[in-house]
């Protein structure tokens, strides 16, 4: 398993490498060139120096070179060399340390001068400048004929000077060893300076890796300590990384929802047990008594009713059951139809009129006819038979259940209102739980408080919302919205 530090590490590293590198080439690339144009310069001087200790009269041009005031052309250790040549190839000049050695010849030029790379016999690398120039004179200038040659400032010709003046050539070498070591110099320093830099960033990224990435180590380990016993707890948000605020927010919703789910289930396992624990003790109760007194047919009849009736509840509510999970996990296929919303209240009433009267509980349709909707009708019906149901279940006698609708904008919105005395505030995040009722006892076999839990999965399928409100007066309201105007 990769682990962040260590890429951030490697890609701050090599990152730092490739600019280094690059910073060293670019560096060491100028500075040779700074130092070849320098050496290059001095050597150009020193030719012209020579260039000045030759002269010419009536044709004849001598050198005028003495070994003591330039011992470099003389030395025993690493000298240097020169050599001049007249323009048709006769040597007048040259430095001793080139004894049976030859320079090679330029070709006769005024231009710029000409700067070689060369290895004479000895195998010594030199770099060497030539170029061609005209020995000075000690004749008069105004003497000469107008008919002049011009030489160049790089050539060392001098203007005004007669056609028939001597032209020659001058070679000047000098080793390159001191460039090499002063350049190998630079690229050691060059080196060292970025094995020094690469070992100090290493430290500094390690050291501040550690650090900066403390504050996840810290998640980390709070995270690790998490298990099905602990989530109550909740992660420690750190002052210092603003950056992990969103994710441990984000952690800490989900853990609450986590809990909040693991609640449910254990609720709904003791729920279901509850609920099927005590059918199945009445028709043990019944099946022993059955026994007992196997002849009274009147008694065995009444308990067969009663035993049509408790498999009745309990298909029901296994029924109930499969529907939910179905409807979550989507096997519901919806069949979108156009009605009128206030036709389907008043025909989803009539299924359950008959048990309303029975508790005089009224009902008032105040649905305008104008509001017609698209949707599941089948799932809708459904949604509202099991609103109205409730209503007329857990509404007092005498009451009044009211259905009323609005347009907004996400659509259209329909509310069902019935008294509830005995809900409270806290009790509403729970309703929509499975086998949830408010009467802890379990009175009344035919309502395992499955309805609501119900009403919501169909929601979620038809892409409604489902929520209840608790009026000061005890009136509860549920509002379904999101149903769209056809």
């Amino acid at each position: 398993m990769g682990s962040i530090r260590n890429r951030l590490a490697v890609y701050i590293l090599l990152g730092m490498a490739v600019l280094l590198i690059t910073a060293g080439a670019v560096i060491d690339y100028l500075l040779r060139e700074q130092l070849q144009q320098e050496f290059d310069r001095n050597l150009l001087a020193k030719a012209m120096t020579l260039v000045t200790l030759t002269d010419q009269e009536s044709g004849e041009v001598e050198f005028d070179f003495a070994d003591e005031f330039m011992p470099e052309f003389s030395a025993a250790d690493r000298p240097e060399y020169f050599q001049l040549w007249l323009s048709d190839g006769t040597e007048f000049g040259r430095s001793r340390s080139l004894r049976d050695l030859d320079m090679p010849r330029s070709e006769p030029t005024t231009e710029e001068p000409l700067f070689t790379d060369l290895a004479l016999g000895d195998g010594r690398l030199l770099r060497m400048v030539s170029f061609a120039f005209i020995p000075r004179s000690d004749e008069g200038d105004e003497e000469e004929p107008a008919d002049t040659i011009e030489g160049d400032e790089g050539g060392g010709g001098e203007p005004g000077l007669s056609s028939s003046r001597v032209e020659a050539r001058i070679a000047v070498a000098r080793g390159r060893e001191d460039l090499h070591q002063l350049l190998a110099t630079i690229r050691t320093t060059l080196l060292a300076t970025f094995a020094t830099l690469m070992a100090s960033v290493a430290l500094l990224v390690h050291f501040s890796l550690r650090q900066g990435l403390l504050p996840l180590r810290r998640i980390a380990e709070q995270v690790s300590g998490l298990d099905a016993t602990k989530l109550q707890t909740r992660l420690d948000s750190p002052a210092d990384s603003e950056e992990l605020v969103p994710i441990i927010s984000q952690l800490n919703h989900l853990l609450e929802r986590l809990d909040e789910a693991f609640q449910r289930e254990q609720r709904f396992s003791g729920n279901i047990a509850h609920e099927l624990r005590t059918p199945i003790a009445e028709l043990r109760a019944m099946a022993e008594i059955g026994e007992r007194w196997p002849a009274d047919e009147q008694m065995v009849k009444m308990f067969f009713n009663a035993l049509v009736g408790l498999a009745g509840d309990m298909e029901k509510t296994v029924t109930n059951l499969l529907t939910i999970a179905r409807l979550e996990a989507g096997k519901q296929v919806v069949e979108t139809d156009t009605f009128s919303l206030r036709e389907l209240a008043d025909e989803t009433w009539k299924h359950i009129a008959a048990e309303a009267e029975a508790k005089g509980i009224s009902f008032e349709n105040h649905v305008d006819a104008d509001f017609i909707v698209t949707t599941d009708k089948d799932k809708l019906t459904l949604i509202l038979n099991n609103l109205l149901s409730n209503a007329v279940n857990y509404s007092p006698p005498d009451s009044r259940t009211s259905i009323e609708a609005k347009a907004d904008e996400e659509g259209v919105a329909f509310s069902i209102s019935n008294p509830a005395p005995d809900l409270s505030q806290r009790d509403l995040p729970m309703m929509f739980e499975r086998f949830w009722r408010k009467d802890q006892a379990r009175t009344g076999a035919h309502h395992v408080g499955l309805g609501l839990s119900v009403i919501k999965a169909l929601a979620e399928i038809l892409e409604l919302v489902v929520h209840p409100r608790l009026d000061t007066g005890g009136s509860l309201t549920m509002t379904v919205s999101g149903l769209q105007p056809a």
